[in-house]
């Protein structure tokens, strides 16, 4: 993971671009307590955004607010924080998930979140693949959805 980072880090640094803060999260939410953690806290990484239900939206966390994260097993606690996936757009909308499609009900539950996470002022951790902007219906729910730049949250169908 750490030698990964840099490759990264150095790749970014060539191309000019400048970042000050970096995290990211375990691609299909794999994940492994508490090796996962260490192994991001060892790589130098400010945050993780793994913590999250494939299957269904959600706290998984049990909050909304980005958390120190703590090394159960050398018992101290780590630089890394969690930032909480509250949500995916495939588990929205993939039948093998939630099923909702990308129309008005996927909006709602997308809406939903966001009330919940503004009534206790936390944070609406949204994770949008790439991959789900190349079809119409799932590009207009992106952008209408809360999180988005252009969040209207209108759909025009």
């Amino acid at each position: 993971m750490a030698k990964e980072f840099e490759i990264l880090k150095q790749t970014c640094e060539e191309e000019s671009i400048e970042q000050t803060t970096w995290g990211g999260r375990q691609h299909f939410l794999r994940w492994k307590t508490p090796t996962t953690f260490c192994n991001w806290d060892a790589a130098d990484l400010d945050y993780d955004t793994t913590l999250s239900f494939a299957d269904h939206v959600g706290f998984r966390s049990g909050t909304c607010y980005e958390y120190p994260v703590y090394d159960v097993v050398n018992q101290q606690p780590l630089k890394l924080r969690e930032r909480p996936l509250i949500a995916m757009e495939c588990t929205v909308i993939d039948e093998r998930y939630m099923g909702l499609g990308s129309g008005e009900k996927a909006l709602e539950v997308f809406l939903g979140l966001k009330r919940t996470c503004q009534q206790f002022n936390g944070d609406l951790t949204l994770l949008w693949h790439n991959s789900r902007l190349i079809e119409v219906e799932e590009r207009r729910l992106y952008e209408a959805n809360p999180c988005s730049l252009k969040g209207n949250h209108e759909m025009k169908l």
